[in-house]
């Protein structure tokens, strides 16, 4: 298992001898995870079919969930036959269900939502040469990010516990992983960290354990405006701030926290 859970040279891709990132507002990027190659364009609705049914198709999870329904509303909205279905199993070495397909595609989507915040706030103002963002600290900025990117969840908050139950059904695992290690390296991006070797793996790493249990924390939350989970993300980026360099062990340490990080999420969803 370890072994399945550890190649995340597939989706982090240094270009630099280090593989560094450098905050944007320091230089020009230099540097792409896999889905950032050139325009930073994560889903591709233009070219891809499929790609544009399932952009269409997010627009029902507020009512029918992560669902074929919603699929199929959105071939009909698009003028499609809905034999078009069939383009999902074709095109599927994986053998995905429909329900996943739309997950994993919402999932991306949310991150080039993220994506287009972040480039956005760093954005100077008028008159001023430096963004209010870019003055932040690195745990601050990561702050905001991780609470920008939970917000993105609210409107389909009544069906995230079933998504995220397909997320580690064992077939899934590989590709869900992949995506969270993704958004992992935009948050590390977008916040500035400029870690290299191991503690570049394993703070993106950190990253990702920090937003996935809070979006856990979420489904919980009942205070208004998610209050609670905002301070939860608070105390837990503080805790990382203090960690500081404290991981050296890269595959022992990504290894079992990759696996931690599926169990705590089966045994949440599986509470309800």
């Amino acid at each position: 298992m370890l072994q399945r859970l550890r190649p995340i040279s597939s989706v982090f891709r240094p270009n630099t001898p280090a593989g560094v990132k450098v905050c944007p507002s320091l230089i020009k990027r230099s540097y792409h995870s896999t889905d950032h190659i050139g325009s930073n364009k994560i889903v591709n609705d233009k070219d891809h079919i499929e790609s544009k049914i399932l952009t269409r198709a997010t627009t029902y999870i507020p009512q029918y969930g992560f669902s074929a329904l919603a699929i199929s509303k959105a071939i009909t909205d698009l003028g499609y036959p809905q034999s078009l279905t069939s383009i999902f199993t074709s095109n599927n070495p994986l053998n995905h269900s429909l329900p996943y397909q739309l997950m994993l595609h919402w999932l991306k989507l949310k991150r080039q939502e993220l994506d287009t915040f972040a480039q956005t706030q760093y954005q100077p103002f008028a008159g001023n040469g430096t963004s209010e963002f870019a003055q932040l600290t690195q745990e601050q900025r990561l702050e905001r990010l991780i609470n920008e990117r939970l917000s993105y969840n609210i409107p389909i908050m009544s069906h995230l516990s079933l998504g995220l139950a397909m997320l580690v059904t064992p077939y899934n695992v590989p590709s869900a992983l992949e995506e969270l290690l993704a958004l992992g390296d935009d948050f590390a991006y977008y916040s500035g960290d400029q870690s290299n070797d191991f503690a570049w793996y394993t703070k993106r790493a950190s990253m990702c354990a920090i937003y996935v249990k809070s979006e856990l924390y979420m489904l919980g939350d009942t205070t208004q405006g998610y209050e609670m989970t905002k301070q939860f993300v608070r105390d837990k980026v503080e805790e990382y701030e203090k960690a500081g360099q404290m991981w050296v062990d890269m595959e022992q340490w990504v290894g079992f926290n990759a696996i931690s990080l599926i169990n705590l999420i089966k045994s949440q969803v599986a509470r309800g």
